[in-house]
Parts: C-alpha cells; sequence; structure tokens
C-alpha cells in the first residue's frame, strides 16, 4: 500500500536524504515537499520516517487520498 506525506519544508533534496528506498521526493509544491512510498519490514512510514525527518527538525504528516484530491 502506497502511503504520502508532506513535509513543511521546500529542501527536497536534503529530504529526500532521510528517505529509506522505497519512499522518494514526489512534488514541491507552495513551500511543503510530498513524499510517498512503501513500507517495507522495519521502513514505515509512522514508525521510521517521521521519526528521522523530525531528528532533523523537519515536520512530517502523513496524509489521504482524500487530502491529496482536495
Amino acid at each position: 500500500m502506497k502511503r504520502k506525506a508532506v513535509v513543511h519544508s521546500e529542501k527536497s533534496e536534503e529530504i529526500a536524504e532521510y528517505l529509506p528506498p522505497r519512499y522518494k521526493v514526489t512534488e514541491v509544491r507552495d513551500g511543503k515537499t510530498y513524499i510517498e512510498g512503501e513500507d517495507f519490514l522495519g521502513w514505515t512510514l509512522d514508525g521510521y520516517i517521521i521519526p528521522r525527518l523530525a531528528s532533523g527538525w523537519y515536520a512530517c504528516v502523513e496524509i489521504t487520498d482524500e487530502e491529496v484530491s482536495a
């Protein structure tokens, strides 16, 4: 299952360095970077990626398909 999140920063190259192989930056818009990917083993959005980004002072929130299309 694909998961999506928004990072409240335009520094997409730096954010990409925090992501595991199955996640990638998909878009940078309105001062935010959007990421997308699939969880694999311990590389989960809520258990690994969001806390890892927070360690670099990047606020990240998961978004649903309904929020993306709004």
